[in-house]
Protein backbone atom coordinates (compact mmCIF):
# COMPACT_ATOMS: atom_id res chain seq x y z
CA UNK A 1 0.00 0.00 0.00
CA UNK A 2 0.99 3.53 -0.29
CA UNK A 3 0.07 5.97 2.25
CA UNK A 4 0.56 9.51 3.02
CA UNK A 5 1.56 10.34 6.67
CA UNK A 6 -2.03 11.18 8.27
CA UNK A 7 -4.57 8.33 7.15
CA UNK A 8 -8.37 9.15 7.36
CA UNK A 9 -7.79 6.54 10.70
CA UNK A 10 -5.02 7.68 11.88
CA UNK A 11 -1.81 8.46 11.94
CA UNK A 12 0.26 5.80 9.41
CA UNK A 13 3.20 4.80 12.03
CA UNK A 14 0.40 3.68 14.82
CA UNK A 15 -1.98 1.75 12.10
CA UNK A 16 0.88 -0.26 10.63
CA UNK A 17 0.66 -3.13 12.91
CA UNK A 18 -3.20 -3.62 11.83
CA UNK A 19 -2.43 -3.16 8.33
CA UNK A 20 -0.16 -5.61 8.66
CA UNK A 21 -2.16 -7.78 10.24
CA UNK A 22 -5.19 -7.65 7.46
CA UNK A 23 -2.63 -8.56 4.69
CA UNK A 24 -0.41 -5.48 3.60
CA UNK A 25 3.20 -6.96 2.64
CA UNK A 26 4.85 -3.67 1.58
CA UNK A 27 3.91 -0.33 3.43
CA UNK A 28 5.62 2.77 1.28
CA UNK A 29 5.09 6.52 2.73
CA UNK A 30 4.36 9.05 0.14
CA UNK A 31 3.03 12.74 1.29
CA UNK A 32 4.51 15.83 -0.33
CA UNK A 33 1.85 17.95 1.81
CA UNK A 34 4.18 17.78 4.85
CA UNK A 35 7.63 19.41 5.78
CA UNK A 36 10.88 17.75 5.59
CA UNK A 37 11.09 17.42 9.03
CA UNK A 38 7.82 16.36 9.45
CA UNK A 39 8.40 13.52 7.14
CA UNK A 40 11.58 12.43 8.33
CA UNK A 41 9.85 12.16 11.96
CA UNK A 42 7.07 9.99 10.36
CA UNK A 43 9.33 7.69 8.34
CA UNK A 44 11.33 6.95 11.36
CA UNK A 45 8.19 6.17 13.00
CA UNK A 46 7.39 4.00 10.47
CA UNK A 47 10.14 2.19 9.67
CA UNK A 48 9.95 1.31 13.53
CA UNK A 49 6.44 -0.11 13.23
CA UNK A 50 7.05 -1.88 9.72
CA UNK A 51 10.42 -3.64 11.32
CA UNK A 52 8.22 -4.30 14.61
CA UNK A 53 5.23 -5.92 12.61
CA UNK A 54 7.69 -7.90 10.58
CA UNK A 55 6.37 -6.00 7.50
CA UNK A 56 8.66 -3.85 4.41
CA UNK A 57 9.08 -0.11 4.70
CA UNK A 58 10.12 2.00 1.82
CA UNK A 59 10.27 5.34 0.94
CA UNK A 60 8.77 7.12 -2.17
CA UNK A 61 11.29 9.17 -4.46
CA UNK A 62 14.04 10.12 -1.97
CA UNK A 63 17.03 7.23 -2.07
CA UNK A 64 18.65 10.08 0.89
CA UNK A 65 15.64 10.07 2.98
CA UNK A 66 15.70 5.92 2.85
CA UNK A 67 18.92 5.71 3.70
CA UNK A 68 18.67 8.51 6.99
CA UNK A 69 16.08 6.62 8.06
CA UNK A 70 16.96 2.79 7.45
CA UNK A 71 14.00 1.79 5.45
CA UNK A 72 14.17 -1.20 3.40
CA UNK A 73 14.60 0.73 -0.08
CA UNK A 74 13.23 3.08 -2.12
CA UNK A 75 10.34 3.79 -4.78
CA UNK A 76 11.51 5.76 -7.85
CA UNK A 77 9.42 7.73 -10.37
CA UNK A 78 10.86 7.73 -14.49
CA UNK A 79 12.51 11.16 -13.15
CA UNK A 80 13.60 9.93 -9.62
CA UNK A 81 17.71 8.93 -10.38
CA UNK A 82 18.70 5.80 -11.37
CA UNK A 83 18.80 1.91 -9.84
CA UNK A 84 22.06 1.51 -8.94
CA UNK A 85 22.54 5.30 -7.80
CA UNK A 86 20.13 4.40 -5.70
CA UNK A 87 21.85 1.10 -4.24
CA UNK A 88 24.75 2.66 -3.65
CA UNK A 89 23.41 4.90 -1.40
CA UNK A 90 20.97 2.04 0.59
CA UNK A 91 23.14 -0.88 0.18
CA UNK A 92 23.40 -3.77 -2.33
CA UNK A 93 20.52 -5.34 -0.39
CA UNK A 94 18.27 -2.76 -0.38
CA UNK A 95 15.04 -3.37 -2.17
CA UNK A 96 14.07 -0.49 -4.81
CA UNK A 97 10.98 -0.32 -7.06
CA UNK A 98 10.26 1.76 -10.57
CA UNK A 99 6.98 3.43 -11.44
CA UNK A 100 6.23 2.69 -15.02
CA UNK A 101 3.80 2.62 -17.48
CA UNK A 102 4.48 -0.89 -18.65
CA UNK A 103 5.45 -1.81 -22.13
CA UNK A 104 9.15 -0.45 -22.51
CA UNK A 105 9.29 1.40 -19.18
CA UNK A 106 8.69 -1.66 -17.59
CA UNK A 107 11.34 -3.61 -19.19
CA UNK A 108 13.51 -0.57 -19.16
CA UNK A 109 13.14 -1.50 -15.60
CA UNK A 110 13.82 -5.02 -15.27
CA UNK A 111 16.87 -3.77 -17.60
CA UNK A 112 17.72 -1.45 -15.35
CA UNK A 113 17.91 -3.87 -12.02
CA UNK A 114 15.04 -2.94 -10.33
CA UNK A 115 13.47 -5.49 -7.71
CA UNK A 116 9.79 -4.73 -8.65
CA UNK A 117 8.02 -1.86 -10.80
CA UNK A 118 4.29 -0.62 -11.21
CA UNK A 119 2.61 -0.39 -14.21
CA UNK A 120 0.47 2.72 -13.28
CA UNK A 121 -2.32 4.75 -13.04
CA UNK A 122 -4.56 1.76 -15.00
CA UNK A 123 -7.77 3.95 -14.32
CA UNK A 124 -7.58 7.93 -13.84
CA UNK A 125 -7.06 8.57 -10.07
CA UNK A 126 -6.69 11.90 -8.31
CA UNK A 127 -3.50 11.09 -6.45
CA UNK A 128 -1.86 11.27 -10.15
CA UNK A 129 -3.77 14.01 -11.24
CA UNK A 130 -3.83 14.77 -14.93
CA UNK A 131 -1.96 11.48 -15.88
CA UNK A 132 -3.46 9.71 -18.72
CA UNK A 133 -4.54 5.94 -17.84
CA UNK A 134 -2.79 3.21 -19.41
CA UNK A 135 -5.58 1.03 -19.09
CA UNK A 136 -6.00 -2.47 -18.39
CA UNK A 137 -4.27 -3.69 -21.29
CA UNK A 138 -1.01 -2.57 -19.66
CA UNK A 139 -1.75 -5.07 -16.94
CA UNK A 140 -2.68 -7.78 -19.12
CA UNK A 141 0.82 -7.25 -21.30
CA UNK A 142 2.59 -7.02 -18.15
CA UNK A 143 1.02 -10.45 -17.18
CA UNK A 144 2.62 -12.10 -20.19
CA UNK A 145 5.72 -10.52 -20.45
CA UNK A 146 7.40 -9.18 -17.37
CA UNK A 147 10.59 -9.92 -16.15
CA UNK A 148 10.36 -9.08 -12.51
CA UNK A 149 7.35 -8.39 -10.01
CA UNK A 150 4.94 -6.05 -10.47
CA UNK A 151 1.96 -4.16 -9.11
CA UNK A 152 -1.16 -2.84 -10.54
CA UNK A 153 -1.78 0.61 -9.07
CA UNK A 154 -4.24 3.34 -10.04
CA UNK A 155 -8.23 3.73 -9.49
CA UNK A 156 -8.19 0.29 -7.55
CA UNK A 157 -11.76 -0.17 -6.06
CA UNK A 158 -12.98 -3.71 -5.43
CA UNK A 159 -14.34 -4.15 -8.71
CA UNK A 160 -11.75 -2.36 -10.54
CA UNK A 161 -9.15 -4.72 -8.53
CA UNK A 162 -10.77 -7.60 -9.65
CA UNK A 163 -10.74 -6.79 -13.48
CA UNK A 164 -6.55 -6.39 -13.03
CA UNK A 165 -6.67 -9.72 -11.73
CA UNK A 166 -8.75 -11.46 -13.97
CA UNK A 167 -6.28 -10.62 -16.50
CA UNK A 168 -2.97 -11.49 -14.87
CA UNK A 169 -1.93 -8.96 -11.57
CA UNK A 170 -0.83 -10.95 -9.11
CA UNK A 171 -0.01 -8.03 -6.94
CA UNK A 172 -1.86 -5.06 -6.40
CA UNK A 173 -0.37 -1.41 -4.74
CA UNK A 174 -3.51 1.21 -3.11
CA UNK A 175 -3.66 4.84 -1.91
CA UNK A 176 -7.23 6.07 -1.66
CA UNK A 177 -8.83 3.06 -1.13
CA UNK A 178 -6.94 2.47 1.95
CA UNK A 179 -6.03 6.10 3.41
CA UNK A 180 -9.20 7.57 3.07
CA UNK A 181 -10.81 4.07 4.26
CA UNK A 182 -12.36 4.63 8.13
CA UNK A 183 -11.46 0.31 8.47
CA UNK A 184 -8.44 0.13 6.38
CA UNK A 185 -7.78 -3.51 7.50
CA UNK A 186 -10.89 -4.33 6.01
CA UNK A 187 -9.64 -2.34 2.93
CA UNK A 188 -6.50 -4.20 2.67
CA UNK A 189 -8.59 -7.79 3.22
CA UNK A 190 -11.28 -6.89 0.80
CA UNK A 191 -8.10 -5.90 -1.43
CA UNK A 192 -6.42 -9.64 -0.34
CA UNK A 193 -9.55 -11.22 -1.32
CA UNK A 194 -9.60 -10.19 -5.09
CA UNK A 195 -6.29 -11.49 -5.66
CA UNK A 196 -8.49 -14.88 -5.97
CA UNK A 197 -10.58 -13.84 -8.80
CA UNK A 198 -10.98 -15.84 -11.94
CA UNK A 199 -12.30 -14.44 -14.74
CA UNK A 200 -16.19 -13.82 -14.23
CA UNK A 201 -17.92 -14.97 -17.78
CA UNK A 202 -21.47 -14.61 -18.33
CA UNK A 203 -22.87 -17.06 -20.95
CA UNK A 204 -26.64 -15.09 -22.80
CA UNK A 205 -27.71 -18.32 -24.11
CA UNK A 206 -30.56 -20.76 -24.33
CA UNK A 207 -30.82 -24.08 -22.43
CA UNK A 208 -30.14 -27.76 -24.06
CA UNK A 209 -31.91 -30.49 -22.00
CA UNK A 210 -29.62 -32.71 -23.96
CA UNK A 211 -26.39 -31.11 -22.46
CA UNK A 212 -24.64 -30.67 -25.10
CA UNK A 213 -25.11 -27.15 -26.36
CA UNK A 214 -26.18 -23.91 -25.05
CA UNK A 215 -25.42 -22.61 -21.36
CA UNK A 216 -24.93 -26.24 -20.56
CA UNK A 217 -21.63 -26.68 -23.36
CA UNK A 218 -20.54 -22.72 -21.82
CA UNK A 219 -20.70 -23.70 -18.40
CA UNK A 220 -18.18 -26.88 -19.05
CA UNK A 221 -16.17 -24.61 -21.03
CA UNK A 222 -15.90 -21.86 -19.05
CA UNK A 223 -14.37 -23.73 -16.21
CA UNK A 224 -12.44 -25.74 -18.34
CA UNK A 225 -10.61 -23.00 -19.41
CA UNK A 226 -10.23 -21.67 -15.81
CA UNK A 227 -12.96 -19.14 -15.27
CA UNK A 228 -16.15 -18.67 -13.20
CA UNK A 229 -19.58 -19.18 -14.91
CA UNK A 230 -22.81 -17.27 -14.48
CA UNK A 231 -25.55 -17.62 -16.81
CA UNK A 232 -28.49 -15.21 -18.03
CA UNK A 233 -31.19 -18.01 -19.48
CA UNK A 234 -32.33 -16.97 -22.91
CA UNK A 235 -34.79 -19.71 -23.94
CA UNK A 236 -35.46 -23.25 -22.72
CA UNK A 237 -35.20 -25.97 -25.57
CA UNK A 238 -36.62 -29.42 -25.46
CA UNK A 239 -33.46 -30.59 -27.27
CA UNK A 240 -32.05 -33.98 -27.85
CA UNK A 241 -29.19 -35.35 -30.53
CA UNK A 242 -32.07 -35.88 -33.39
CA UNK A 243 -33.75 -32.28 -32.84
CA UNK A 244 -35.32 -29.61 -31.27
CA UNK A 245 -39.22 -30.08 -30.33
CA UNK A 246 -39.75 -27.67 -28.45
CA UNK A 247 -38.69 -23.97 -27.80
CA UNK A 248 -40.27 -21.61 -24.82
CA UNK A 249 -38.64 -18.28 -24.94
CA UNK A 250 -37.69 -15.98 -21.77
CA UNK A 251 -39.55 -13.09 -21.63
CA UNK A 252 -36.64 -10.29 -22.81
CA UNK A 253 -37.24 -8.42 -18.96
CA UNK A 254 -36.29 -11.23 -17.18
CA UNK A 255 -33.35 -11.89 -19.55
CA UNK A 256 -32.19 -8.23 -18.87
CA UNK A 257 -32.70 -8.84 -14.84
CA UNK A 258 -30.02 -12.07 -15.08
CA UNK A 259 -27.99 -10.01 -16.54
CA UNK A 260 -27.87 -6.92 -14.39
CA UNK A 261 -28.39 -8.72 -11.13
CA UNK A 262 -24.72 -10.74 -11.27
CA UNK A 263 -22.84 -7.84 -13.35
CA UNK A 264 -23.99 -5.54 -10.25
CA UNK A 265 -22.97 -7.67 -7.88
CA UNK A 266 -20.73 -10.51 -8.93
CA UNK A 267 -18.84 -8.26 -11.55
CA UNK A 268 -17.83 -9.94 -15.16
CA UNK A 269 -14.58 -9.58 -16.94
CA UNK A 270 -16.52 -11.24 -20.57
CA UNK A 271 -19.69 -11.74 -22.18
CA UNK A 272 -20.79 -14.67 -24.38
CA UNK A 273 -24.03 -14.58 -25.94
CA UNK A 274 -25.11 -17.38 -27.87
CA UNK A 275 -28.95 -18.34 -28.81
CA UNK A 276 -31.47 -15.03 -28.58
CA UNK A 277 -33.96 -16.49 -30.47
CA UNK A 278 -36.27 -13.18 -31.03
CA UNK A 279 -36.24 -9.70 -31.31
CA UNK A 280 -36.79 -8.29 -28.00
CA UNK A 281 -34.46 -10.61 -26.34
CA UNK A 282 -32.00 -9.30 -28.53
CA UNK A 283 -32.39 -5.72 -28.07
CA UNK A 284 -33.23 -6.22 -24.07
CA UNK A 285 -29.19 -7.95 -24.41
CA UNK A 286 -27.80 -5.24 -26.10
CA UNK A 287 -29.02 -2.54 -24.02
CA UNK A 288 -27.58 -3.91 -20.64
CA UNK A 289 -24.29 -4.61 -22.66
CA UNK A 290 -24.77 -1.31 -24.04
CA UNK A 291 -24.51 0.00 -20.57
CA UNK A 292 -21.24 -1.74 -19.38
CA UNK A 293 -18.42 0.92 -18.49
CA UNK A 294 -16.16 0.95 -21.41
CA UNK A 295 -13.07 1.35 -18.87
CA UNK A 296 -12.93 -1.86 -18.01
CA UNK A 297 -12.68 -3.37 -21.33
CA UNK A 298 -15.05 -6.15 -21.07
CA UNK A 299 -14.85 -8.04 -24.59
CA UNK A 300 -18.26 -9.27 -25.64
CA UNK A 301 -18.16 -12.49 -27.76
CA UNK A 302 -21.00 -12.93 -30.07
CA UNK A 303 -22.40 -15.97 -31.08
CA UNK A 304 -24.43 -15.87 -33.64
CA UNK A 305 -26.85 -18.88 -33.07
CA UNK A 306 -29.09 -19.24 -35.96
CA UNK A 307 -29.34 -22.71 -36.35
CA UNK A 308 -29.24 -26.16 -34.15
CA UNK A 309 -26.58 -29.12 -35.01
CA UNK A 310 -29.55 -31.02 -36.54
CA UNK A 311 -31.29 -28.00 -38.48
CA UNK A 312 -33.73 -26.49 -36.66
CA UNK A 313 -33.91 -22.86 -37.10
CA UNK A 314 -33.15 -21.02 -33.47
CA UNK A 315 -33.21 -17.33 -34.18
CA UNK A 316 -36.16 -15.81 -35.95
CA UNK A 317 -36.09 -14.37 -39.19
CA UNK A 318 -36.41 -11.20 -38.26
CA UNK A 319 -34.58 -10.84 -35.62
CA UNK A 320 -31.06 -11.23 -37.53
CA UNK A 321 -31.42 -7.33 -38.73
CA UNK A 322 -31.82 -6.87 -35.12
CA UNK A 323 -28.72 -8.49 -34.40
CA UNK A 324 -26.62 -7.23 -36.77
CA UNK A 325 -27.58 -3.23 -35.95
CA UNK A 326 -27.78 -3.34 -32.27
CA UNK A 327 -25.38 -5.94 -30.66
CA UNK A 328 -22.38 -6.59 -32.99
CA UNK A 329 -21.31 -3.19 -32.96
CA UNK A 330 -20.85 -3.77 -29.33
CA UNK A 331 -19.01 -6.72 -29.82
CA UNK A 332 -15.10 -7.91 -29.61
CA UNK A 333 -15.74 -10.87 -32.12
CA UNK A 334 -18.80 -12.91 -33.35
CA UNK A 335 -17.80 -16.40 -34.42
CA UNK A 336 -20.23 -17.33 -36.78
CA UNK A 337 -20.13 -20.68 -38.37
CA UNK A 338 -20.42 -20.80 -42.60
CA UNK A 339 -24.14 -20.54 -42.97
CA UNK A 340 -24.36 -17.90 -40.54
CA UNK A 341 -21.60 -16.09 -42.03
CA UNK A 342 -23.60 -15.84 -45.34
CA UNK A 343 -26.18 -14.17 -43.68
CA UNK A 344 -25.03 -12.01 -41.73
CA UNK A 345 -22.76 -11.05 -45.07
CA UNK A 346 -25.85 -11.06 -47.15
CA UNK A 347 -23.95 -13.06 -49.59
CA UNK A 348 -23.87 -16.85 -50.30
CA UNK A 349 -20.23 -16.98 -51.08
CA UNK A 350 -18.34 -19.82 -49.71
CA UNK A 351 -15.06 -18.42 -49.03
CA UNK A 352 -14.73 -17.74 -45.60
CA UNK A 353 -12.28 -14.57 -46.03
CA UNK A 354 -14.70 -13.13 -48.53
CA UNK A 355 -17.04 -13.30 -45.61
CA UNK A 356 -15.06 -12.75 -42.81
CA UNK A 357 -14.02 -9.41 -44.35
CA UNK A 358 -17.75 -8.51 -45.36
CA UNK A 359 -18.88 -8.80 -41.70
CA UNK A 360 -15.85 -6.67 -40.28
CA UNK A 361 -16.04 -3.89 -42.65
CA UNK A 362 -20.05 -3.86 -42.24
CA UNK A 363 -20.43 -3.90 -38.54
CA UNK A 364 -16.47 -3.19 -37.36
CA UNK A 365 -16.48 -6.20 -34.78
CA UNK A 366 -13.13 -8.44 -35.20
CA UNK A 367 -14.72 -11.73 -37.43
CA UNK A 368 -14.14 -15.43 -36.66
CA UNK A 369 -15.63 -17.57 -39.78
CA UNK A 370 -15.25 -20.86 -37.97
CA UNK A 371 -14.06 -23.94 -39.98
CA UNK A 372 -16.48 -26.45 -39.35
CA UNK A 373 -19.10 -26.48 -42.14
CA UNK A 374 -17.20 -24.79 -44.60
CA UNK A 375 -14.70 -26.21 -47.42
CA UNK A 376 -11.86 -25.80 -45.17
CA UNK A 377 -11.06 -26.97 -41.98
CA UNK A 378 -9.08 -23.80 -40.73
CA UNK A 379 -11.20 -20.40 -39.21
CA UNK A 380 -10.87 -17.19 -40.79
CA UNK A 381 -9.91 -14.42 -38.46
CA UNK A 382 -10.81 -10.60 -39.59
CA UNK A 383 -10.08 -7.53 -37.40
CA UNK A 384 -8.28 -4.18 -37.88
CA UNK A 385 -4.74 -6.17 -38.36
CA UNK A 386 -6.25 -8.05 -41.43
CA UNK A 387 -6.92 -11.56 -42.77
CA UNK A 388 -5.20 -14.50 -40.56
CA UNK A 389 -5.61 -18.33 -40.60
CA UNK A 390 -6.17 -20.46 -37.75
CA UNK A 391 -5.32 -23.77 -39.00
CA UNK A 392 -7.15 -26.92 -37.26
CA UNK A 393 -8.15 -30.26 -38.22
CA UNK A 394 -11.67 -31.65 -38.62
CA UNK A 395 -12.50 -34.86 -37.56
CA UNK A 396 -13.60 -37.72 -39.17
CA UNK A 397 -16.45 -38.57 -36.31
CA UNK A 398 -20.29 -37.22 -35.42
CA UNK A 399 -19.56 -36.29 -31.22
CA UNK A 400 -20.12 -32.86 -32.80
CA UNK A 401 -23.06 -30.77 -30.78
CA UNK A 402 -22.18 -28.02 -29.14
CA UNK A 403 -18.77 -27.50 -30.77
CA UNK A 404 -19.45 -23.97 -31.47
CA UNK A 405 -20.69 -23.10 -27.89
CA UNK A 406 -17.61 -24.61 -26.76
CA UNK A 407 -15.50 -22.37 -28.79
CA UNK A 408 -16.97 -19.11 -28.30
CA UNK A 409 -17.02 -19.63 -24.41
CA UNK A 410 -13.68 -20.92 -24.36
CA UNK A 411 -12.86 -17.46 -26.54
CA UNK A 412 -14.46 -15.20 -24.32
CA UNK A 413 -12.74 -17.26 -21.13
CA UNK A 414 -9.59 -16.12 -22.79
CA UNK A 415 -10.54 -12.86 -23.74
CA UNK A 416 -11.64 -11.79 -20.09
CA UNK A 417 -8.29 -13.43 -19.36
CA UNK A 418 -6.50 -10.52 -21.00
CA UNK A 419 -5.24 -12.99 -23.54
CA UNK A 420 -4.60 -11.10 -27.07
CA UNK A 421 -7.66 -11.83 -29.91
CA UNK A 422 -5.01 -14.53 -32.26
CA UNK A 423 -3.84 -16.54 -29.30
CA UNK A 424 -6.99 -16.46 -27.83
CA UNK A 425 -8.64 -17.81 -31.14
CA UNK A 426 -5.97 -20.44 -31.69
CA UNK A 427 -6.04 -21.77 -28.22
CA UNK A 428 -10.09 -22.20 -28.71
CA UNK A 429 -9.75 -24.05 -31.78
CA UNK A 430 -7.47 -26.56 -29.78
CA UNK A 431 -9.84 -26.57 -27.28
CA UNK A 432 -13.24 -27.39 -29.27
CA UNK A 433 -11.58 -29.75 -31.77
CA UNK A 434 -10.64 -31.89 -28.26
CA UNK A 435 -13.83 -31.22 -27.15
CA UNK A 436 -14.63 -32.97 -30.11
CA UNK A 437 -12.52 -35.42 -29.92
CA UNK A 438 -13.44 -36.17 -26.40
CA UNK A 439 -17.61 -36.22 -27.12
CA UNK A 440 -19.20 -38.96 -26.07
CA UNK A 441 -21.31 -41.31 -28.25
CA UNK A 442 -24.77 -41.14 -27.18
CA UNK A 443 -27.83 -40.22 -29.03
CA UNK A 444 -28.70 -41.18 -32.16
CA UNK A 445 -27.89 -38.16 -33.96
CA UNK A 446 -24.79 -35.83 -33.62
CA UNK A 447 -22.87 -36.69 -30.30
CA UNK A 448 -22.17 -34.49 -27.55
CA UNK A 449 -18.94 -32.68 -27.63
CA UNK A 450 -17.00 -33.20 -23.97
CA UNK A 451 -14.65 -30.42 -23.39
CA UNK A 452 -13.62 -32.23 -19.60
CA UNK A 453 -12.09 -34.61 -21.69
CA UNK A 454 -9.84 -32.57 -24.01
CA UNK A 455 -6.22 -32.42 -22.66
CA UNK A 456 -3.82 -29.40 -23.93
Amino acid sequence: MIAPTQLRAGLLADLIPTLASAGAGIIQLRDRTVTAAQLENSARACGQAAQTAGVLFVVNDDPQLAALVGADGVHLGQDDGSIAGARDLLGPDAIVGRTTRGGSQLAAAAAEGADYASVSPLWATPTKPGREPVGLSAAAEAARVATLPWFALGGLDRMHAQRAVAVGATRLAAVREIADSIDPAAAIRGLTETLDTAPRVLSVAGSDSGGAAGVQADIKAIVASGGFPMTAITAVTAQSTVGVSAVHSIPPAVVAEQMRVVIDDLGIDAVKTGMLGTVGVIEAVATVLAELDPNMCIPIVVDPVMRAESGADLLDADAVATLTAKLLPLARVTTPNLYEAQLLARSDSDDARVLARSIFDAYGCAVIVTGGHGPIAADILCDETGLHEIPGLRLPISTTHGAGCTYAATLATLLGGGVPLADAALQAKRVATGAVRGGRHYGTGAGPVDVSRWRG
